[in-house]
């Protein structure tokens, strides 16, 4: 969660939000990784690990934001 420490941008609920907003369709996980990268170079935000995007992805799935399925994550709408 976003503390006075830790910004929006780069806690997991923020993470998980540009994830969920990239996911106009199905995704390998690599490709999902490379889109946010590039979106956060578009945006002037700090670049995230590998680790960090797997935690957001973990989280989107853990509130069932999210599935994982013949090697794609998909988006459930809700």
């Amino acid at each position: 969660m976003p503390t006075k420490h830790i910004k929006t941008e780069n806690a997991l609920i923020g993470v998980g939000a540009e994830l969920l907003a990239l996911l106009d369709r199905d995704k390998t996980a690599s490709r999902l990784f490379h889109d946010l990268q590039h979106e956060r170079r578009e945006n002037d935000l700090a670049t995230i690990h590998f680790d960090w995007f797997l935690l957001a992805v973990d989280f989107l799935f853990t509130i069932g934001a999210v599935r994982f399925e013949s090697g794609l994550i998909k988006k459930l709408n809700q």
